[in-house]
């Protein structure tokens, strides 16, 4: 959204960056049939071992019956992801189906690398009982171009156990981040572990800076593609994290490098600290790599909203598929078929379905039914509303605010410096996009 982690909204994606597209030329595809043989597919993903583990199962389950069918898996971590796609898009050799992030939607599709699945609804890919929110958000101008495979809204997670141990109380939706700090400091302190922290350093992650702004009132960008938020906003967001890493409530910028957005190396994982900032479904993957029992909770408390439901991502169809009919019937199974969804479970999200989420309601695991609970209680509090997806130039903005987290925990730059920084320099980049 931690590759798998941030699903939906996590920083240092390339998505089809503009200097790897022109190799094409205005973002037009090369040499369409590069990677297109019929009978046989190619399906890409980003994610853990758990979820590659759940997604072949589901396709040797589809390719049972369909005799002479070969489907090819590409998997690999959150930022090599973006990096791979957008090099094999501009080389005509993009995979038949693309798990897509919502942020990133309208950049593929408006360069021409999706299909449009309209003419597919409903006879292949029938998504008529799914929250009508989350099916909008799958369309780009009118038309349908990815169906979304869940739903999920950012989170804390944390070490139950190390908690537990330690004797302090888990994060409760009511805290502030005031409150949040005194947690990260006592846990530190009480942990007495060398290289053992309280928290992730949030301010290198671009979904907390923007929590931090829906909180405020702002969004990172606008419906017209530009920043939505302001210096000061970055400013006092830097400083929080600045403070919070002074009292060592979180983990110095050294260690917070080491993090390389996969499930694997979170710091939470790798036992360097107790709380991480992620997405909500990504529960069932920390939990399966981790000794400790694994908590959920909400963000600290700011004065309006700043979680909201989202699509956790989504499966598209290439522009580039030589059997876009069969590539949809993969997706059904995979997301709207019983047997697939089963198989896949709930670890790319809540289901938009409603008679998927019934299916599945019955055999949830712990980690299943705390993400339903979860989003239960974020449909009650009165989440935000969903922001405006990212415009062209997202992905550099993107990078620009690890930059500045990272200038400033390494003390390069100071808040403000790095404040200004980020906004001046994000300004530009969307300017040219």
């Amino acid at each position: 959204m931690k590759a798998s982690r941030r699903d939906v909204l996590r920083f240092g994606a390339l998505i089809a960056s503009p200097a790897i597209l022109k190799l094409t030329g205005a973002g037009a595809l090369s040499s369409p049939a590069a990677a297109a043989e019929p009978g046989r597919l190619r399906i890409a993903w980003w994610g853990g071992t758990d979820r590659a583990r759940r997604t072949q199962a589901a396709i040797d389950a589809f390719k049972l019956g369909r005799s002479g069918l070969e489907i090819a898996p590409e998997t690999v971590g959150w930022d090599a992801y973006w990096t791979k796609l957008a090099t094999q898009v501009a080389g005509g050799n993009a995979p038949d189906i693309i798990q897509m992030d919502y942020r990133y939607l309208p950049e593929y599709a408006r360069r021409g690398a999706l299909r449009a699945l309209d003419d597919l609804v409903p006879s292949v890919i029938d998504p008529s009982d799914y929250v009508p929110s989350v099916l909008e958000a799958g369309k780009i101008d009118g038309k349908l171009y990815g169906i979304p495979m869940g739903m999920n809204s950012d989170v804390l997670l944390y070490d139950k156990t190390m908690l537990e141990k330690l004797g302090l109380a888990a994060p409760n939706p009511e805290m502030s981040w005031a409150e949040f700090a005194t947690l990260g400091e006592n846990i530190t302190k009480k942990a007495n572990r060398r290289g053992y922290f309280g928290s992730a350093d949030p301010s290198v992650m671009e979904p907390e800076l923007e929590y931090w702004v829906l909180t405020r009132g702002r969004t990172l960008y606008d419906k017209d593609g530009r920043l939505g938020f302001t210096r000061d906003d970055a400013e006092s967001w830097l400083a929080l994290c600045a403070e919070m890493r002074g009292r060592g409530a979180i983990v110095p910028a050294d260690l917070a490098a080491t993090d390389k957005i996969t499930i694997d190396s979170d710091l939470l994982t790798t036992g360097r600290a107790a709380i991480t900032f992620t997405n909500s479904n990504q529960i069932v993957g920390y939990q399966a790599v981790s000794k400790s029992k694994v908590g959920m909770a909400f963000h600290p408390k700011g004065q309006k909203p700043g979680e909201y439901l989202k699509p956790s991502m989504m499966l598209c169809v290439s522009a580039t598929a030589a059997d876009p009919k069969t590539a949809a019937a993969l997706i059904d199974f995979m997301v709207l078929k019983p047997e697939g969804a089963k198989l896949l479970g709930v670890e790319r999200g809540v289901s938009p379905s409603e008679k998927i989420r019934a299916l599945l309601a019955p055999e949830l695991d712990e980690g299943g039914q705390m993400q339903v609970e979860h989003l239960s209680q974020l449909s009650k509090r009165g989440p935000a509303p969903l922001p405006p997806a990212p415009p062209k130039g997202a992905a550099e903005v993107t990078a620009l605010i690890r930059q500045a987290a990272e200038k400033v925990g390494f003390k390069q730059l100071t808040p403000q410096q790095a404040a200004e920084q980020l906004v001046s320099e994000a300004e530009r980049i969307l300017s040219k996009a």
